[in-house]
């Protein structure tokens, strides 16, 4: 098994990053138990894993927004047939603007693109934007 190694500071810096993720994803599991939610791409019945909390824009760059309850959609995760929410983070423009989520998702963009503080790629306004 791969382990990531981080100078002291590097893993204060991490952990103050990852600050409130744990309360952020135990709130949105509770949300898809107790909805009874479905994924918003196939239909298909969650089961209350954190691989079903899909970020529409990645955590991992977009800090300022990464526990932003708007920042969020359930998808079927790792334990599913469909596996939604990997070809959701993974798919390249052309298909992911093909997904049955991608209306909402490009609205929950226009929403939240006034509260990122970090620089936006043209890339991003290509993902969630029609033309």
């Amino acid at each position: 098994m791969y382990f990531m190694k981080y100078s002291s500071k590097g893993w204060a810096r991490r952990k103050e990053e990852r600050k409130g993720f744990p309360e952020f994803f135990e709130k949105h599991i509770k949300i898809i138990k107790d909805t009874k939610a479905c994924c918003e791409e196939c239909e298909s019945r969650l089961k209350g894993d954190v691989s079903e909390i899909a970020h529409v824009l990645p955590k991992s760059y977009y800090k300022s927004i990464a526990t932003n309850d708007i920042n969020v959609i359930y998808l079927c995760g790792m334990f599913s047939e469909n596996q939604c929410h990997n070809k959701f983070d993974n798919s390249i423009s052309e298909e992911f603007k093909k997904m049955n989520v991608y209306f909402k998702v490009s609205n929950i963009f226009k929403l939240l693109e006034k509260e990122i503080t970090e620089k936006i790629p043209y890339k991003t306004y290509d993902r969630y934007l029609s033309e």
